[in-house]
């Protein structure tokens, strides 16, 4: 399996306007294509960032999905133009499953379930935090990952359940809040 660690900064304060247009009006389209894993809100470390999670069984699912994406009509002529302009950079990384949880599985196993949109009126975030670690895993990690491609090949990313103190090694620790149509959180 292939995780793709995708994150996202976006302008100053355009996170919640992302994040509400994405779960109202691009979710829908985007896991008709895409396995969506998680999509969550950096609360701490660097602000107005997001990341999210796609979980493919190859490079070749990877470039179908995508080029599937590319020709939904929602995705391309209704979100993108408004969603895209909010992003200031992007940081891909993909990476294999190190050690996973009960969680993890259940969510690798319906990862091509389509995601409706977030009802009007729902509440944007689920209850709760995560905490994402870079270059060391907590012991109660719900996934720890090993970068194969993108920025520091090689390092590990553990995303772990509530706020765990950063463990003995990390270069980074965020909390997280996932959104209300994350299947990770």
């Amino acid at each position: 399996m292939i995780f793709e660690w995708r994150s996202y900064d976006l302008g100053v304060g355009k996170a919640p306007e992302y994040l509400g247009l994405f779960s109202r009006e691009g979710v829908q389209h985007a896991t008709r294509h895409l396995p969506m894993g998680g999509y969550w809100l950096a609360e701490s470390g660097a602000l107005n960032r997001i990341h999210h999670l796609w979980i493919y069984d190859s490079l070749a699912e990877r470039d179908a999905c995508r080029a599937g994406l590319a020709q939904e009509t929602g995705w391309v002529q209704g979100f993108m133009p408004r969603g895209f302009p909010l992003i200031e950079r992007q940081e891909n990384r993909l990476m294999r499953l190190e050690r996973g949880s009960d969680a993890l599985e259940a969510v690798v196993a319906t990862r091509r379930q389509a995601h409706p949109a977030l009802a009007e009126g729902a509440p944007l975030f689920a209850p709760g935090f995560l905490s994402l670690t870079f270059g060391a895993a907590p012991a109660e990690a719900l996934a720890v990952w090993r970068v194969e491609q993108g920025e520091n090949p090689g390092e590990i990313l553990a995303l772990s359940p509530g706020t765990p103190p950063a463990p003995q090694g990390a270069r980074a620790h965020q909390l997280l809040r996932a959104l209300g149509v994350s299947p990770l959180s």
